[in-house]
């Protein structure tokens, strides 16, 4: 009868594991990799949030749209449209105003954005300005244009 040779053991009595070193290297590679899928995913979030944000801004245009067709004329507030309580992705409320003088934003040579009205979202800060050019108002996601632009303010 053969006898079955059992494989040749190192040292330390055959105990197996990693050394401190393998284990190093696998919690610096862990934390590279972490190190660069982070700062992508939040990218990943914030474009997110702002194409909701946009999808939501063109909804709500849609209500106003059907409430002038049927009043000849703009809603005082988004509650006559049922739409007081929808929040951004950020959870503000969406801020509105019918043209009027003084009431609507504008751009950095003093245009009003639109003629009709003015919809937008306070974007990540919360917090906006009148010139969409102050640095609190660039994260804001705008509808201009009278409806032929939405986006974010830094990109207008």
């Amino acid at each position: 009868m053969k006898k079955v040779s059992s494989p040749i053991r190192g040292r330390g009595g055959g105990q197996s594991g990693f050394t401190i070193i393998e284990l190093i290297m696998v919690v610096a590679t862990l934390a590279v990799l972490l190190t660069i899928t982070i700062p992508v995913y939040k990218r990943f979030v914030e474009k997110a949030r702002v194409s909701r944000a946009t999808a939501d801004i063109r909804a709500i245009e849609k209500d106003l749209a059907s409430y002038f067709f049927d009043n000849d004329s703009y809603p005082a507030s988004l509650a006559a449209i049922n739409r007081d309580q929808t929040r951004d992705p950020w959870g503000n409320a969406y801020q509105y105003a019918r043209a009027l003088p003084g009431a609507v934003r504008q751009d950095a040579f003093g245009n009003d954005l639109n003629s009709d009205f003015d919809l937008y979202s306070l974007g990540a800060d919360g917090a906006s300005a009148q010139d969409i050019t102050d640095p609190v108002s660039l994260d804001d996601i705008l509808r201009t244009s009278d409806g032929n632009w939405v986006g974010p303010a830094e990109d207008y």
